[in-house]
Order: structure tokens, then sequence, then C-alpha cells
């Protein structure tokens, strides 16, 4: 019996200890690190964007390794790569960029840099499918390390880019949305599922119709559910009229009484 209880025993024990040790690994082992970040949130199509990125922590847990970025901006001006030292002196490599979509840096231990700031320019790309639901993003920039064949994200900065016409539609559609929200009419709740199916398509002025349609279904059903409440508000007071009409009567009907006998 104490045979048998060892044996799992000593699997635990081994697979404790190898947790730990994965643990351990993790939490010494460090990796480069993106200390800020500049892009905008959101950006109209052919919108000049500039993105700039600065990371740091460069050598660790490698010495030497390569720097790639990438970039879906169209006709990108400049691809802007700083080295600051330890000693905050900046240096830029002589390689130019500009028009590209992409770069490469290496990076090595003997440079002793603090940090590498990477800045493009371009202008924010055209959207090929439209989604309400899930807006549409481009990598305004991506970073990754290249080493030994391998290659792992550093930071990733998405972008939301939209037209002119898709805002608008999508204007219309959030509008619309908060119009039903909590009403309880099923042709507000077409016209609205309509809007978002035709922006999905790109067709934005049939998506702002239906989304106009479903706003004004949707206040019709709220003053129709008013409706009653007013009516019994109205018939109260009337009541309350009535009531008092009939109290003011009766008091009157008894003071003439008691001047009679008086």
């Amino acid at each position: 019996m104490t045979k048998m209880n060892s044996i799992p025993s000593s699997k635990g024990t081994a697979l404790l200890v190898t947790l730990l040790i994965a643990m351990a690994a993790v939490g010494t082992a460090a990796a480069v690190t993106t200390s800020e970040t500049t892009a905008p949130e959101e950006a109209q199509v052919d919108e000049e964007v500039t993105v700039e990125v600065t990371i740091t922590e460069l050598y660790e847990p490698d010495d030497d390794w390569t720097l790639r970025g990438t970039t879906q901006l169209d006709n990108v001006t400049s691809w802007q790569v700083t080295q600051t030292s330890l000693n905050g002196t900046t240096v830029e490599p002589d390689e130019n960029y500009a028009g590209q979509s992409e770069f490469e840096l290496d990076v090595s231990s003997g440079d002793s840099f603090r940090s590498i700031t990477i800045s493009v320019t371009g202008d924010a790309p055209d959207i090929d499918d439209f989604s309400y639901n899930s807006p549409q993003t481009f990598d305004g920039m991506k970073l990754t390390k290249a080493l030994g064949g391998g290659e792992s994200d550093i930071e990733t900065v998405e972008i939301h880019h939209y037209t002119e016409d898709s805002r608008e539609a999508r204007n219309a559609i959030e509008s619309a949305e908060a119009a039903v929200n909590g009403t309880d009419s099923a042709d507000a709740e077409s016209d609205l599922q309509n809007a978002i199916d035709w922006y999905n398509e790109g067709e934005f002025d049939r998506a702002i119709s239906n989304a106009e349609s479903a706003e004004q279904a949707a206040n019709n059903a709220q003053g129709s559910n008013d409706t009653p409440v007013l009516l019994y508000g109205i018939g109260a007071i009337v009541v309350l009229v009535l009531i008092g009409g009939g109290v003011y009567y009766y008091r009157s009907q008894q003071q003439d009484s008691y001047d009679k006998l008086r």
C-alpha cells in the first residue's frame, strides 16, 4: 500500500518542481518592451497619419537580433529610426526607408543603446470590406523581433479608419440604436437591421435611410406607449375636478341651509 502511494507522490513532486522551474524562467526572462506609443485612434481614408513607438530593454534576453517594422499605410513618406545611447545622444541609420512598407534594423548589444524610436508617416489606406459591428482597422505599425529563424511580436498599433460616408452612416445607425433600445417595435428593429446590412454592403445612403426610418418608428412606438399614460393622467385630473366640484357644491348647499335656519 505504501509503495503504491509513493508513485503518484513522486510524480506530483516532479510536476511541482517542473512548474516552479518554468515559473522562475518566466519571471526572470525579460523581453523588448514598448515604453511609449503615439498614434491617432482613428483616421479618415487618405488622411496623413504618423505613428511613433519607442522600445527599450533592447538586449534582454538576447544580445543580437533584428528589428523588423511593417505598415499598412499608403504613400509612406518616411521611416525614421532613432537610436538613443545611454548618455542621451541619438543616432539615425544612414539607410532611407521612405516609400517602403517595411524596414529592418540589426540590433547589437555592442552598440549599448538605451532605446530605439521608430516613426512612420503615410496615408490611411482604403477600406476593402465594411462591418458595422467590427469597425475596420489597419496596422499603423507592426514591430517584430527576428532571431534564429523565428519571429515574435513586439507591438502592433491598430487604427480605425473610415470614409466620410461610412462615418455619416455609422452615426445615423448609432442614433437609431439608441432610439430603438427599450422599445417594442418590430418595424423599428427590422429597419435597424436593414440599415446595418446595407452598411456592411457599403450602401451608405440606404443605410442612412433605413436608420432614419428605424428611429422614426421607434419614436412613434414610444409615443404610442405614452398615450395611455397621458389619458390616465387626464382622466385622473377630471375625476379630481369632479370630486372637488361635488365637495364644493355639497358645502355650499349646507351653508345655504344653515343661513335659512338663522
